[in-house]
């Protein structure tokens, strides 16, 4: 089987129980793909060196990073250092792993957004000069590759924008939506730090545990608020893609994957 799972960059995520459970999977003859964002160490680097932390909201709801010229680059700075402290604690576990970057392996590219819509106050606002990017492609042949030598592949929020050669900040749930169609996965795993999809955000009581138990995809949307509005967005696009068995679930537990393959998280393709 091979399998795709993603894991947030924010602060919250645990990573050494996920790691550790990789490592033995991996080990027992599964096969996984993993993505990582990067937000955390961004926030922090952005302190640190004075640059303004702008996150945005558009008219739809979806929140976003605002990423100018210098932001871009730390971006990418912070990107590098997650994934690389992420290989360096499957090592600790035993498991080998090979970064992919998309300025070198040229695997994940992107098409610029030049433009942000941004909502506030009732009004709606046009931000230019932003460098995130829409994903175009994923070439599922560079991280099966990768996997057939017994390595886990490791995908940062990165995309490779083919006219200026630059790489963009993509969303990084999308991205393992993407890429568990790129590689036919078995299963996509989206980890957080919360339980799932939730009624109610403070109330880890009203986890919905499927899709099917809420009848449509619409009546999930008005549940997720937040970055979850994206996650969700991402797992309805790895639905309709084909992927045949999509979570959203705990990352901060012991083996998240088994938790969410046991139905401890919300299970959306039921």
């Amino acid at each position: 089987m091979i399998g795709v799972v993603k894991i947030g960059g924010a602060e919250g995520n645990e990573l050494g129980s996920l790691m550790s459970e990789l490592a033995t999977r991996v080990a027992d003859g599964e096969k996984w793909v993993l993505v990582h964002g990067a937000s955390g160490i961004m926030d922090r680097l952005c302190r640190e060196r004075g640059v303004e932390i702008r996150m945005v909201t558009s008219p739809s709801g979806y929140r976003s990073r605002y990423v100018g010229e210098k932001e871009r680059e730390l971006f990418r700075e912070a990107a590098l250092a997650y994934g690389d402290r992420i290989k360096s604690s499957l090592a600790d576990f035993g498991a080998s792993a090979e970064f992919l970057d998309p300025e070198t392996t040229e695997g994940v590219f992107a098409d610029r957004k030049d433009v942000l819509r941004e909502y506030s106050g009732g009004r709606t606002r046009i931000l230019r000069g932003n460098y995130s990017g829409t994903i175009s492609s994923v070439r599922g042949e560079k991280i099966i590759s990768v996997i057939e030598r017994g390595l886990i592949p490791i995908l940062p929020p990165l995309g490779l924008d083919s006219g200026s050669g630059l790489s963009l900040n993509i969303d990084g749930d999308r991205l393992a939506a993407s890429a568990a169609k790129a590689v036919d996965a078995d299963i996509l795993v989206i980890l957080s730090n919360v339980p799932g999809l939730m009624k109610d955000i403070n109330d880890p009581g009203s986890l919905i545990k499927s899709r099917t138990s809420e009848g449509s995809w619409e009546k999930l949307e008005e549940y997720a608020v937040g970055n979850m509005k994206r996650k969700l967005l991402a797992c309805r696009e790895a639905f309709d893609l084909g992927v045949p068995n999509i979570h959203l679930a705990d990352g901060r537990v012991s083996e998240p994957l088994k938790n969410a393959e046991r139905g401890n998280g919300t299970c959306l393709t039921l």
